[in-house]
């Protein structure tokens, strides 16, 4: 798995890459549960098809889940709870034929396109009102948008735009991956 890509993605949106330990803010905590809840959500609803239904309530839409800390976490807990991901998530890899890792190269590399280059930048980091915004490269950003920084990694400037949660959203210039050529689809009988 590529951890150098990830890693990278953090730094840039400001989060911090621990080597041991740490309980994490409530905001880190409820963040790291929208993001992994939301994409296995996404992968059920609209990759294998199937709605999810709690007491009653179908699930249609990934983003409509709402997350609350409500207690300490417990350390033993999400390590075996991750390893559950990531074995179940190479379970599917396995049972429906597909191409997980090169795919997952692929994402770690788009996930980095959220991020918008300045070149020529001369104002270093800081945190830009929402009329540079567009980072004079005619950047938008989607509504959810409320902070747009520019941040340095290694010397490289950067804008990220961020919604209320925390999570980096993609700019208008912002292009989805295509893994189409890592699948063969076979037609549907007729």
């Amino acid at each position: 798995m590529n951890s150098e890509k990830v890693a990278t993605f953090m730094a840039l949106a400001g989060q911090v890459v621990e080597t041991k330990f740490t309980s994490g803010t409530e905001a880190q905590r409820k963040l790291g549960a929208q993001l992994l809840l939301s994409e296995v959500l996404e992968y059920v609803i609209k990759g294998l098809g199937v709605t999810p239904e709690i007491n009653g309530v179908k699930i249609t839409d990934a983003e409509a889940v709402h997350y609350h800390a409500e207690r300490a976490p417990n350390q033993t807990e999400m390590l075996d709870g991750l390893c559950d991901v990531a074995y179940t998530m190479y379970w599917n890899s396995n049972c429906f034929g597909l191409p997980l890792e090169p795919a997952y190269d692929l994402v770690c590399d788009n996930n980095l396109e959220k991020f918008v280059r300045l070149e020529d930048w001369a104002r270093g980091k800081t945190e830009l009102q929402p009329s540079e915004w567009d980072c004079k490269k005619n950047i938008t950003w989607p509504a959810e948008v409320v902070k747009v920084s520019v941040v340095d990694l290694d010397g490289a400037l950067w804008a990220v735009g961020k919604d209320a949660r925390g999570k980096v959203r993609k700019p208008g210039s912002y292009k989805s991956v295509d893994l189409s050529s890592l699948l063969y689809i076979q037609p549907d009988a007729a």
